[in-house]
């Protein structure tokens, strides 16, 4: 029987699976995916992402500020390997310090392909079903990803979910002719750069109001354990409201809104604040109605309009939920304890955890929010 089981090899599966692997404990990760952080990668590619939004010194090794003195110890920099003032290192260093880690950790060996889809309370332990077999542990963590896609539903009859971003159907070549990116976020903003940085005059970004500045999608002091601690203590309605207040939702950092507006002043880049009323093909092309009653014709349309706010309809979560009557709260999210229980045997880590962790959940600050929550339980 293992010690641990942890459900997904994203960020928060992989920080948590070092921190554990590097107290001796006997653990597995399972992921449908061939290694771990490949949805991640696949995710950033798709944005053509140069940097991470976090700081330097968030990173998924154990150590503080692993990443900083990784970098210290490369033979040469590239220069803008890091961006701005929190220094947020570029795509290319931090995937190298994930290598690194994995590979002085072995983590790589610990990867069980596989999609999880049914949880059993078993003498001692959990059974883990999937779609290739069962895994047996004394305690299972959930570092399931963010929900489903937020597909607007003027986009269904004309694509839906296959023109999201962050769908494995997306097409991620570059357009050939006009195109259209819809979204206020950095993922949306990112992705209408890259297209107009290939096509120059040929991109619109379609946005409800321009997108707020920001440095981090919320305040640095949620990084600091403290912050979580004294969050987890108000009432559930409480934190749902301060998670509202606290999110810096469709920001963007000041360097790529100064980009931003380069591009659109140099015409590069069109930018249309409005709402969409309605969506369909014409032929070859694809209309766009506003609200304004204006259209756009374009021969290439994405989503970039992030995932749904809920956790409803979450196969895993539904299934152990249904199983063992555990206990969830708004937006479906799970009622954990202050070491991230759900069950005595399972806990939860990630967006799904926001309840507990506040707004930086999700993030790389979540991950080493979780692992140091769960640092507190006996050694085997």
């Amino acid at each position: 029987m293992l010690d641990w089981l942890i459900i997904g090899a994203g960020v928060h599966g992989l920080h948590v699976a070092a921190r554990l692997r590097r107290r001796g404990f006997a653990l597995r990760l399972l992921d449908p995916h061939p290694r771990p952080l490949a949805e991640w990668d696949r995710r950033a590619e798709a944005l053509a992402m140069t940097h991470l939004r976090s700081p330097l010194d968030q990173d998924l090794d154990v150590g503080e500020l692993s990443l900083h003195h990784f970098s210290h110890a490369q033979p040469r920099l590239e220069p803008g390997v890091f961006a701005g003032p929190c220094r947020a290192p570029s795509l290319d260093l931090f995937r190298r310090h994930v290598e690194w880690i994995r590979a002085r950790l072995g983590l790589d060996a610990l990867l069980e392909r596989g999609t999880a889809t049914g949880l059993e309370l078993v003498d001692r332990g959990v059974r883990v079903d999937s779609d290739r077999g069962s895994l047996v542990a004394r305690r299972v963590i959930l570092a399931v990803g963010p929900p489903q896609t937020c597909v607007p539903a003027w986009a269904v009859p004309i694509g839906g979910a296959a023109l999201h971003v962050f769908d494995p159907e997306f097409d991620r070549s570059l357009p050939t002719s006009s195109a259209v990116v819809v979204g206020g976020g950095l993922s949306a903003v990112q992705l209408a750069l890259h297209w107009a940085r290939a096509r120059p005059g040929a991109t619109t970004l379609i946005c409800r109001r321009p997108p707020p500045i920001a440095e981090l999608d919320a305040a640095s002091r949620w990084a600091r354990p403290r912050c979580p601690w004294r969050f987890a203590s108000i009432p559930l309605a409480g934190r749902l409201a301060m998670l509202d207040a606290e999110t810096r939702r469709g920001s963007v950092p000041p360097r790529v809104a100064a980009r931003l507006t380069r591009a659109q002043r140099r015409g590069s880049l069109r930018i249309v604040i409005g709402e969409i009323a309605d969506g369909r093909r014409d032929a070859a092309e694809l209309l766009v109605t506003l609200g304004d009653h204006s259209t756009l014709r374009c021969r290439r349309l994405a989503l970039a309009t992030g995932f749904a706010p809920n956790f409803e309809r979450v196969p895993l979560l539904d299934t152990v939920t249904e199983e063992l009557g555990l206990e969830r709260g708004p937006l479906a999210l799970p009622v954990l304890d202050e070491r991230l229980r759900w069950h005595p045997r399972i806990h939860v880590v990630g967006s799904a955890a926001r309840l507990s962790l506040g707004p930086l959940a999700a993030n790389i600050a979540g991950a080493r929010l979780a692992a140091l929550r769960l640092d507190g339980l006996a050694a085997p």
